[in-house]
């Protein structure tokens, strides 16, 4: 194009005219050229003939019609050819140099005193040659950092595996301009390659397909981790894949390799015979480096975060196993120990009453005294263990009656308030919640020594708000090792197995205040035919001082 060409319309009608004037001379001078130039770098055919492409010798016949679109098209093209050839930009003004002075002395035949013009005229066409072959090198290496930075972009936003695959190979793809891909990764138990992601092939492969490594095209580039290229396929020799064979006429394949193994193969493939160069293989290279660090990093946080989620649903299995040996174990203490040591307070009470010896009388009591306070304790654990308080009455009494028992035991005045949203919830959800506040208010007596604490809870449009708060010294930092804590890990586990968040917000000197967000389903009904009756069982064993 004109613009991409920098010459003055002086400056192109002189190019016209030297072209005209030394036509007759092009190829000797062109001849000429050549033996120089191999002389002094000894460059490949290649190379020599981009090299000679830019000369005004080739593009003669552009020149004499005037037509400078065409002659900036050819060298922007060819410029690009040597960039991709790894040529260096001084062999190129050394070449355009060379060229010129070659034809001094034939235009100053020629051309007589003018020739002082027309070879100012050839200066100013070297040098926008120069510019525009600088500006095709730019560009092809602006277009190797964009690959490259595409590749990075997709490890960043592929949210798994497969789909980085597939976006690794649209942009290969179509950097390349390549018709049809593939990449192929090693299994890990046996010496295999399968196909994990393709673009542009015509037909579904078979996902059960596998090639052996070190057999065909693509087993060979895995088993020796070098590229390899097959610039024609209708002369290649050897065992192809017939999905590539259908759909390209050549492959360019490069390894997926790692700081430790070959992973895998990248392959892409073109409608027509075509082979790469230089720095084409340069930097299908670097696309397979860059992709195999995020294919292996991909695959790391999968595997990751499928074990999180085997992690997570452990997690909640025991979380549940251990509600159910929690009500198991009251169900023993409550049934047997609580029972037994009923019926032991009942005849000692008798014996106190028919002993008449005072100190024989006196140990009776004693031991009323510590059967009771044995009683009592156990009643605490049976209510810690599992309350008969949520089960019979719900979340919102057993929250109430914890607050109460804080109060009770250690002076802090725990202030409860819940909305009337807020009703019955399925029974995971209360035991949760309820095992959230529990440690909280524990953590509460033990370690904030505050004076209050407040408990609100909400619920509004499906999701249920828990926030408990107190104005103690705030949580400690300084973790000891030597004495791990559990507690706030069991409080998250909790409400993550129930698809929640919890946050904690803590200021030194300022108290501490945990925040819950849990989604819960509708209402909870409880069936209530029976409700009176075990309502009445509850009081009764309250009063007896064996339930919670």
């Amino acid at each position: 194009m004109a613009a991409s060409l920098p010459l003055q319309e002086n400056s192109r009608q002189w190019a016209v005219e030297v072209s005209k004037a030394l036509f007759p001379q092009f190829p000797a001078i062109t001849a000429a050229w050549r033996k120089k130039m191999f002389e002094e770098f000894e460059l490949d055919g290649r190379a020599m003939t981009a090299l000679e492409r830019l000369n005004l010798g080739t593009g003669f016949a552009i020149c004499s019609h005037s037509d400078m679109e065409v002659f900036a098209e050819n060298l922007t093209y060819y410029g690009t050819r040597l960039a991709k050839l790894n040529i260096d930009t001084r062999v190129i003004a050394r070449s355009l140099e060379v060229y010129q002075q070659l034809c001094e002395p034939c235009l100053e035949q020629h051309l007589g005193e003018q020739h002082f013009e027309a070879l100012a005229a050839m200066q100013a066409l070297s040098a926008a040659t120069f510019v525009a072959v600088s500006a095709a090198y730019f560009d092809i290496r602006k277009l190797e950092s964009a690959a490259l930075l595409s590749v990075l972009d997709a490890e960043l936003s592929a949210p798994n595996l497969s789909v980085l695959l597939q976006m690794i190979l649209e942009i290969t793809t179509g950097i390349f301009d390549a018709s049809v891909g593939v990449v192929l990764l090693k299994d890990q138990d046996a010496p295999l390659l399968r196909i994990k992601a393709s673009f542009g092939l015509k037909q579904r492969i078979d996902p059960e397909l596998f090639i052996e490594v070190g057999h065909g095209f693509t087993g060979t580039i895995a088993a020796n981790g070098e590229p390899n290229m097959l610039p024609d396929l209708d002369s290649a020799e050897g065992q192809l894949n017939p999905h590539l064979m259908e759909n390209a006429r050549a492959l360019w394949g490069v390894p997926l390799r790692t700081a430790d193994d070959v992973i895998g193969v990248l392959v892409i493939g073109f409608p027509k015979p075509y082979q790469w160069l230089p720095t084409e293989q340069d930097l299908l290279r670097a696309i397979a480096h860059r992709s195999a660090l995020a294919i292996q990093r991909a695959h790391i946080t999968d595997t990751l975060r499928e074990r999180e989620m085997r992690i997570a649903e452990l997690s909640a299995h025991l979380l549940r196993a251990q509600e159910q040996e929690r009500k198991r174990i009251s169900r023993e203490l409550h049934d047997e120990t609580g029972q037994a040591l009923m019926v032991i307070r009942l005849y000692l009470g008798m014996l106190e009453a028919s002993v008449t010896a005072r100190s024989s009388k006196a140990k009776i009591h004693e031991t009323l005294d510590v059967v009771d306070r044995t009683i009592e304790g156990i009643r605490r654990i049976i209510g810690r263990l599992s309350p008969l308080v949520l089960q019979e009455l719900g979340l919102i009494a057993a929250i109430r009656k914890e607050a109460k028992d804080l109060a009770k035991s250690t002076g802090v005045k725990a202030r409860v308030a819940v909305s009337d949203s807020v009703g019955r919830l399925v029974p995971e959800v209360e035991t949760a919640i309820y095992r959230v506040v529990q440690e909280a208010l524990h953590n509460v007596a033990k370690h904030a020594n505050a004076k209050s604490a407040n408990i609100h809870m909400t619920r509004d449009h499906g999701l249920l708000r828990l926030s408990i708060e107190d104005d103690g010294g705030g949580i400690n930092p300084v973790v000891n090792p030597q004495r791990p804590s559990f507690g706030m890990a069991g409080m998250r586990e909790r409400i993550s197995a129930l698809g929640g968040t919890m946050q904690v917000k803590s200021r030194r000197g300022q108290g501490t205040r945990i925040e819950v967000s849990v989604p819960v389903p509708e209402t909870f009904e409880q069936e209530t035919a029976a409700v009176p009756e075990r309502l009445a069982a509850s009081v009764q064993m309250l009063e007896a001082g064996l339930g919670n």
